[in-house]
């Protein structure tokens, strides 16, 4: 990356930081996935009662792989709610400080709201976007047709590239449109200001990762 452009984007990440733990979550920036590991293997000690949400960044960081090997790793979607670590990537993050999540089933999104006791949010740098605007319209034109593809779900984003649904404006939050039964954006999720002090965790990482 361009020196300039690069300095650019620090400034960008030093306020989205600021702006997560003046929302009580703990906030962290990583250069590389290198740099996540070594972070992730001091908060997560070996053998530790893990679970995850399905996300690509945990995939290609090699995260996942620590889990599956390194610790207690439950897969079970239940049993997600009583884990001591639950990891998960993030749809968007805005530079004020909110966590924007989409799910379908919401085993997720519900691991995210209640259960574990820790919550680890992991997420590139591609992730952060201005406001919740473009949370909205980043989900729609990037993440969601990616995921159906990779999901194999037949609905208009696969086809497409892009969501049919009205991009997010002030008078519609741009829900309505797609009636696929293979819909993946069936709940979205707003994480602001914690009433519990630092159970989430939010990294970022120096690199475009996942969706």
């Amino acid at each position: 990356m361009d020196a300039n452009k690069k300095k650019a984007v620090k400034g960008l990440i030093k306020e989205t930081l600021k702006a997560l733990e003046n929302n009580n979550m703990e906030a962290a920036f990583v250069e590389t996935k290198e740099e996540l590991m070594t972070l992730i293997k001091t908060m997560i000690p070996e053998g530790s009662y893990t679970a995850s949400g399905g996300s690509m960044t945990l995939i290609e960081t090699g995260v996942m792989d620590y889990l599956k090997s390194h610790t207690d790793y439950h897969e079970d979607r239940k049993e997600a709610y009583n884990a001591s670590f639950y990891l998960v990537s993030a749809n968007a993050i805005t530079m004020h400080g909110e966590l924007y999540e989409v799910d379908a089933r919401s085993n997720r999104v519900s691991a995210l709201l209640f259960g574990p006791e820790k919550v680890i949010v992991i997420a590139g740098i591609n992730k952060i976007v201005p406001d919740l605007h473009a949370a909205v319209e980043r989900v729609k034109t990037q993440a969601a047709p990616a995921n159906a593809i990779r999901l194999a779900k037949d609905t208009p984003c696969a086809k497409k590239g892009s969501c049919i649904s009205p991009l997010c404006s002030d008078s519609s939050f741009g829900s309505a449109g797609c009636m696929s039964d293979d819909r993946i954006c069936s709940n979205m999720v707003v994480f602001s200001r914690q009433s519990v002090k630092n159970r989430i965790a939010v990294i970022i990482v120096g690199e475009d990762l996942g969706y």
